[in-house]
């Protein structure tokens, strides 16, 4: 962990709750402190929102994001703004730093309206004449639908159609999964304290936090270690110091040689890509294993790779000729990639499997590889070889035998397990991606878009993460790299050809734009 302050750490409610409480206990650190930096860090921001205009609504809950509303709600008055202060909960109700503040912000002469039954919140909307409303109803603690004039408060805050700046975390929003239950508030932006929650990386939380800025609160960078956080956002730097670089003296030998086991009659395009994608990459040799009827197609449409076929009959039982051709498609190779476009029939179920346990390079596992494995727990269990996962939640879900609504519901903490319990670093594809390593860390990516949303995808993830595995690159780092960059190159694609229109030879063909502008 860096001795400097990071915010592109996420952390669970858990631990945010433990390194709230190493900085009070452990360093000496006042809690009133700790929430007059979380309120005048928001501040700021408030204040850049209102631009010219001086009209807000602070609307505080009885706990501590309440008690940042109050602060926010004095300092804003100290700089000249109109301020009225919505409180939802009667005064001993409200305890500690928050009573600090609203003590304070009576002092001070401010207006501050009570808002304590579902009949006076159902009236809120008519008193939100402002320029910006600042939520401050509920902090992280929350893990269950908001209820009763709460919930009210927020559905009013929501129809205001003005500005809203929520403090830490929308009111409503669970701080672990995104799960956004009945009522959550819609922010235009969010302010959070420290590192930002990572049910706000979670769709669909991403979708109700708006613009998210994290602001350090004064406390040191060390109690992140302490609280044990393992999480963090994939920054560009994380990806270029390790992406592997050509020697001057280098060759074809020396840049790596994957072996791509993928495509059958009907999906050979899936091999293609995910080969051509290894080679834009930089990988120095790619060979395709596939089926009889796929090979033809396959070597019409990639000139530099070459093909060789592992199987003749794909319902057909696995002969010994089978199992030799296994042999020799991994020796000499640096890595492998399995399964785009492979289909689960009989056959490729027990060459895969048999291949699998065969392996002692690296391996990316992908789309029909994922479902053979999950067709045969057991067998995947004999598997030795470091691995790189790489489901959609349709997958994850046949591979660990939930629901797609259950992955999709806990996403980070699915991919966490699914990685220690099989050894395996395991990538989560979807809106902000998860990548997990075997000892329980987390990155989660913040590249790509919703023009992804398009066939063959997955399989220029697969052919980049096995470019890199192929190249020496762990596993973790190439998992990493390789999902970051794969959603740069949607990023970038998109500005010139929009999203609509967006397919996945778009991606591989950016590939060496982008790397000549990292000078790779």
């Amino acid at each position: 962990m860096s001795s400097q302050w990071n915010k592109n750490i996420f952390v669970t409610r858990e631990q945010i709750r433990e390194y709230d409480r190493i900085a009070i206990e452990e360093m000496g650190i006042p809690g009133t402190v700790l929430m007059e930096n979380a309120g005048v860090g928001a501040t700021g921001i408030a204040l850049d929102m209102l631009g010219n205009a001086r009209r807000v609504a602070v609307v505080a809950g009885p706990g501590n994001n309440g008690g940042d509303g109050f602060v926010m709600a004095r300092h804003l008055m100290a700089h000249g703004c109109d301020v009225e202060t919505f409180v939802t909960a009667e005064e001993k109700q409200i305890e500690g730093d928050a009573l600090v503040n609203l003590k304070i912000l009576k002092k001070m002469g401010a207006r501050i309206t009570p808002v304590l039954s579902s009949d006076h919140a159902s009236r809120l909307g008519g008193h939100l004449q402002c320029d910006l409303i600042v939520d401050a109803l509920l902090g992280t603690g929350v893990n269950k639908p908001v209820e009763g004039h709460l919930a009210e408060a927020i559905a009013q805050i929501n129809q205001a159609n003005i500005p809203v700046l929520s403090v830490d975390i929308p009111s409503g929003l669970d701080a672990d999964t995104g799960i956004s239950w009945k009522a959550v508030v819609n922010a235009d932006v969010t302010v959070t304290f420290g590192h930002i929650k990572q049910g706000m990386l979670l769709y669909p939380g991403a979708s109700c936090a708006g613009k998210v800025h994290v602001v350090p609160i004064g406390v040191p960078a060390e109690v992140s270690a302490k609280a044990g956080i393992q999480g963090r956002i994939i920054t560009e730097g994380d990806v270029r110091e390790r992406m592997p670089r050509r020697r001057v003296d280098a060759h074809k030998g020396t840049a790596g040689h994957l072996a791509v086991v993928a495509g059958s009659m009907g999906k050979s395009g899936a091999a293609v890509m995910a080969a051509k994608a290894a080679m834009r990459a930089g990988t120095g040799l790619v060979t395709i294993a596939t089926t009889q009827n796929a090979r033809p197609t396959i070597e019409s449409r990639c000139l530099e790779v070459m093909v060789e076929t592992v199987i003749e009959k794909p319902d057909a039982a696995l002969t010994d000729k089978d199992v030799k051709k296994l042999s020799s498609v991994i020796e000499g190779k640096t890595a492998l990639a399995l399964g785009p476009g492979l289909t689960t029939a009989p056959g490729i179920s027990a060459l895969s499997m048999r291949l699998l346990q065969m392996l002692e390079i690296p391996a990316v596992i992908d789309a029909d590889g994922i479902n053979i494995l999950a067709n045969d727990p057991s067998g995947a269990g004999r598997i030795i070889a470091p691995m790189v996962f790489t489901p959609h939640p349709g997958e994850m879900a046949r591979l660990t035998g939930k629901s797609t609504a259950q992955v999709q519901a806990d996403r980070i903490a699915i991919t966490r397990e699914t990685a220690k319990w099989h050894k395996v670093t395991v990538v989560l594809k979807g809106a902000n991606s998860v990548i997990a390593s075997p000892d329980g860390d987390v990155y989660i990516n913040p590249t790509g878009n919703e023009g992804m949303a398009s066939g063959g995808m997955g399989d220029v993830l697969t052919g980049i993460i096995g470019s890199y595995l192929a190249q020496g690159m762990s596993p973790f780092d190439a998992a990493m790299a390789g999902t970051y960059i794969h959603g740069l190159l949607a990023d970038r694609c998109v500005q010139r050809i929009g999203k609509a229109g967006l397919i996945a030879s778009d991606l591989i063909a950016e590939l060496p734009a982008l790397q000549k502008d990292w000078q790779l």
